[in-house]
């Protein structure tokens, strides 16, 4: 049996995989859904204005986009266990003094902070993780790895929303933050180690900058980045867009129910797709994808009816949790193991660079076009572009 094959049926890789999903439901529940919240539990506490609190959250992840390169070569020198726990220790200690804040410099001090935290725990650490123990079935356990990305909308975010009528915002937070790093530093700490398929500390740092000179880097960051922004800025304004078309049509189209619609189809997408991506050609399978956002997003501009609506928001999130394990999915096919990590990186920070200003973007538009069909017309065709740009390849691999 095969180093690479004995990885992918070790007991202990699958382990891996599992603290990996819950570091992903820790990381994107409460690093990355619930920022819609804390920005109306500031509003309603200190009066402070959605532009100034949105722009703290847009340069935090473009902070963090640039410290991403840095966090792989700290999985490589350090071992990902070390990177994860310290990634949740920084996030779970600005989040714990979030609900204290009285003054706008404490808001951007904490969000600094948060920074390195989220990228530690999210996309790239959690592929350079899962790539150290997987090589033929990277595709399934990376997908269900980050499928916790998606159970983190399905529950931490109606959890905490819950909880705040009852206990206050304070106290709702920090008790379920709390729930959270016990579960997903215990996981961490028991199950994540260095893999047999871990690449040489010296080689990550070789390749940290070297593929932003490259077209091959560029034809996987580039699609992917712009579907991102696409992606980020719709599902952004997703309940405002929902709302809108009720108001217009009269019909009683309720937009939590759109979301939630969304985020069921968005984890069953993952997991379909999951069972059978090594088996599927990736830059197809994203182009696919691609196509199938764009058609969800014409409907929503077109339609008004409840029935047609939901049915958009449902196709829409079949392909919102596979973009973005398709992205590494292509890296691990085209170029070798021990570029992996960099690559991953690199691409992921380029695509949150870029997606960081999708939401603000969409939100110009629509005040500037007085509706969302200029803004929903920009996402459909950030999205065929992308399409098109994703299948041309290099013809010679790396």
């Amino acid at each position: 049996m095969s180093l690479n094959t004995a990885a992918d049926t070790s007991p202990a890789a699958w382990r891996v995989v599992f603290a990996c999903f819950v570091t992903a439901v820790f990381a994107w529940g409460f690093g990355f859904y619930a920022h819609g919240i804390y920005l109306v539990e500031l509003q309603r506490a200190r009066g402070w204005s959605t532009g100034f609190i949105s722009s703290v959250v847009t340069a935090h992840y473009l902070l963090g986009a640039l410290l991403l390169p840095r966090i792989a070569e700290a999985i490589g020198r350090f071992g990902p266990r070390a990177v994860f726990l310290a990634g949740l220790s920084t996030t779970t200690a600005a989040l714990m003094l979030l609900p204290s804040v009285t003054e706008p410099w404490q808001l951007i001090l904490l969000y600094v902070v948060m920074a390195p935290g989220w990228n530690a725990t999210s996309v790239a650490p959690i592929a350079a993780t899962v790539g150290q123990w997987f090589d033929r079935k990277r595709g399934l356990a990376l997908n269900l790895a980050l499928s916790g990305a998606t159970l983190a909308g399905l529950v931490v975010t109606p959890v905490l929303l819950a909880a705040i009528p009852a206990l206050g915002f304070a106290t709702a937070e920090r008790l379920l933050v709390a729930v959270g790093i016990v579960l997903a530093a215990g996981a961490v700490a028991l199950f994540v180690r260095r893999g047999p398929l871990s690449p040489r500390p010296t080689t990550v740092r070789l390749h940290r900058l070297a593929p932003l000179r490259e077209w091959h880097f560029w034809s996987i960051a580039a699609p992917f980045a712009l579907v991102l922004t696409s992606q980020v800025g719709f599902l952004t304004h997703l309940v405002p867009l929902v709302t809108s078309r009720s108001a217009a049509s009269g019909a009683a189209i309720d937009p939590a129910l759109a979301v939630g619609i969304n985020a069921v189809t968005a984890l069953v997408g993952r997991i379909v797709l999951g069972l059978v991506i090594d088996r599927l050609e990736p830059r197809r399978a994203s182009a696919i994808c691609f196509v199938v956002q764009a058609g969800a997003i014409a409907v929503l501009e077109f339609v008004e009816t409840p029935l047609a609506v939901y049915g958009a928001c449902a196709a829409y999130g079949l392909a919102v949790g596979n973009i973005i394990t398709l992205a590494p999915m292509i890296v691990q096919r085209e170029f070798t193991a021990d570029r992996f990590p960099a690559i991953v990186a690199l691409s992921t920070a380029v695509m949150q660079t870029l997606y960081a200003f999708g939401p603000g973007l969409l939100g110009v538009l629509r005040d500037a076009s007085g509706g969302y069909g200029v803004p929903l017309a920009v996402c459909m065709g950030l999205n065929l572009a992308a399409s098109v740009f994703i299948l041309m390849r290099r013809r010679r691999p790396a």
